[in-house]
């Protein structure tokens, strides 16, 4: 037996017992997460954001204690496991997605990206291993007690090495200076809704938007939200989302294309807190039809979650209640295109 190869199973098992206990008290950013990955709305559920973290936990213990078929019986769910977030953060760097990974609960607020992908591969590489190394079936405890004095200390430096580089990476992320994208963490992010509120479908019920509230367009002027709306005479979709949000991903992502396939019949207005650059960077496609400083635009409309989006009548008053998440932001504004699609097949050809 090659006594260094008990720290696959261990590392694996602090990553476990370690992403489980961060994401626990995080059940609203894992239902978030599970959006932002696709996981199928079945499974997106407060039970199972519950589940997962207590279920890492377990599974991490699980491989520290346990030997003989027991332990492999570990090893191989944690092998599957390790796949299953390998191929979801894959599929979302692919798609160019900024997904917040919450790998790690509130540690862990950045995007996924290839870093992302190499250290989950590196962690599904262990948990492999530390299936299928010989001598693994006879459990870590095991292992430990067949250790000799030079084991001891070979193990311990790779723990130092690993303490030292844990706080070297919490020092730099606490030293990481505060540029705009940071306040997009302010304000909470979206609980799943089963369904949004009707349209105001009569014109008199309607509220109108106030003349006074601005936001900042991308060369740094300022606009009326009003005039946005009234000047070009345009039903108008106003959606709240910010960069780093995982759930407004999908949504930021389908800007472009929304606005394109709407065409002359309405317009797309995104409302963020988020920086110019970030968008650019993240969203270039949604960049167009976006407008910053929008922290009085949402006070205005309680629009205290994201991603949202309301509907604005051409006359310039409010059509619509916010309403939350991507999968209902989305079924509305298909809902929209399609009606506008009907409309322009419905007109006589002349």
């Amino acid at each position: 037996m090659i006594p260094t190869f008990v720290i696959f199973p261990v590392l694996v098992a602090c990553v476990l017992i370690a992403s489980g206990a961060l994401k626990l008290p995080q059940r609203s950013r894992t239902l978030q997460s599970f959006e932002s990955f696709g996981v199928p709305a079945a499974l997106r559920k407060p039970w199972t954001a519950v589940a997962l973290p207590v279920g890492e936990i377990i599974l991490g213990a699980a491989l520290l204690l346990l030997s003989g078929s027991a332990y492999l019986v570990a090893a191989a769910l944690s092998v599957l496991l390790m796949a299953a977030y390998l191929v979801a953060v894959a599929r979302s760097v692919a798609k160019r997605q900024a997904v917040d990974c919450n790998c790690f609960g509130a540690l862990s607020t950045e995007p996924v990206s290839q870093i992302t992908i190499w250290r989950n591969a590196g962690l599904t590489l262990a948990a492999l291993l530390a299936l299928v190394l010989p001598w693994m079936w006879l459990g870590v405890p095991i292992q430990l007690a067949l250790f000799s004095l030079s084991d001891w200390m070979w193990l311990l430096a790779v723990a130092v090495v690993a303490v030292i580089g844990i706080i070297a990476n919490l020092v730099r992320t606490s030293a990481a200076p505060v540029t705009a994208a940071s306040s997009d963490a302010s304000g909470q992010d979206f609980e799943l809704v089963e369904q949004g509120p009707d349209l105001i479908s009569d014109p008199s019920a309607r509220d109108q938007i106030p003349h006074n509230l601005e936001l900042v367009s991308g060369d740094g002027s300022p606009e009326l939200l009003y005039d946005l709306v009234v000047v070009p005479q345009k039903t108008t979709i106003l959606i709240f989302a910010r960069v780093g949000c995982g759930s407004c991903g999908p949504v930021l992502s389908q800007i472009g294309d929304w606005s394109r396939r709407l065409g002359d019949d309405a317009q797309i207005i995104v409302a963020t807190s988020s920086s110019r650059a970030s968008v650019k960077k993240s969203y270039p496609s949604a960049l167009p039809h976006t407008y910053f400083g929008a922290r009085a635009v949402t006070d205005f409309f309680d629009a205290d979650a994201t991603p949202a989006a309301l509907l604005l009548a051409a006359d310039g008053t409010i059509a619509s209640a916010p309403e939350y998440g991507s999968e209902v932001i989305t079924a509305r504004v298909e809902q929209l295109v399609a009606s506008f699609d009907a409309q322009r097949q419905a007109q006589p050809q002349g």
